[in-house]
């Protein structure tokens, strides 16, 4: 396990803006600390942020978790998904509200339809693959995976830039080219904001080592490396329907991915027959 210093983290909290944990997520967690939570009081609770009730109504309703009816309130939500679901959803839907795509120096609009695909597509992979882990987790670590990009570009209005160079780089990791040029990385800034925000710690975990590519060197059937490799053939799967190109990491981590969920050459191309002929 890897472990962040705190000063580096009291640095992160001095000199970046970091979103705060919303008040209906602090609301959420308050009730779900009861030794009984009251499902009727946290749907309550969510219901009352009109556009974050839609989100969630939306989302469930998708061919994502396959229901048999539609589902028209929240509480029909929490029913069908669990608790812990319908929270992990109203926290994926917050973090997309708290970043001002006017103070940003990427196209946030861009970058959440981006993270978003590549969080449905790590929780089909991971139903399909990986299903003794909650799905939710799944789609967490593909909302939350990158959620120190836009902390970044809040910061820096060089960064798009940055990235662009990055592409034209790809021997090199996104996070060592970050601590070059900044002195820090977007994904020790993920594991701030996402412990800030009281995901699961092996979320969170994942978060800062996504984009080590060691990271499957010994295989241990831990349930991180799990997470790690779903995250990892689901920014593959994304990437190839965006743009015909290979993730930077992909080819560093291919082969211990597909060893540690199953997938032969075949099935892999089955796969990305199924992700690309959907754009």
């Amino acid at each position: 396990m890897l472990i962040v210093d705190q000063s580096v983290l009291d640095d992160i909290s001095r000199g970046f803006s970091v979103p705060a944990q919303p008040k209906l997520l602090l609301e959420l967690l308050k009730l779900m600390a009861e030794t009984s939570p009251n499902v009727n009081a946290i749907s309550a609770a969510i219901s009352k942020d009109i556009a974050v009730s839609a989100a969630i109504l939306k989302t469930v309703n998708s061919p994502l978790y396959g229901l048999s009816r539609t589902v028209t309130d929240i509480k029909m939500s929490v029913n069908y998904i669990g608790i812990y679901g319908v929270v992990m959803l109203v926290t994926g839907s917050l973090l997309k509200k708290s970043f001002d795509p006017k103070c940003c120096s990427i196209k946030l609009e861009d970058f959440w339809q981006f993270t978003s695909d590549i969080a449905s597509a790590a929780m089909l992979i991971g139903q399909r693959y990986k299903p003794q882990i909650a799905n939710d987790k799944f789609f967490s670590l593909g909302l939350f995976h990158a959620c120190g990009v836009p902390v970044m570009a809040m910061k820096y209005n060089d960064y798009q830039q940055l990235l662009d160079q990055a592409l034209t780089t790809p021997k090199i990791a996104l996070t060592v080219v970050e601590e070059e040029y900044y002195g820090v990385n977007h994904a020790t800034i993920g594991y701030y904001v996402a412990s800030s925000w009281r995901l699961p710690k092996d979320v969170c975990q994942i978060i800062l080592q996504h984009h080590e590519r060691d990271f499957l060197s010994v295989l241990n059937g831990s349930p991180g490396q799990d997470l790690f490799a779903v995250l990892k053939l689901s920014e593959q799967l994304i990437s190839l329907k965006y743009s015909d190109c290979t993730s930077a990491d992909w080819p560093y981590v291919q082969e211990k991915v597909c060893a540690l969920l199953g997938i032969d050459e075949g099935s892999l191309k089955t796969l990305v027959a199924e992700f690309t002929d959907s754009k």
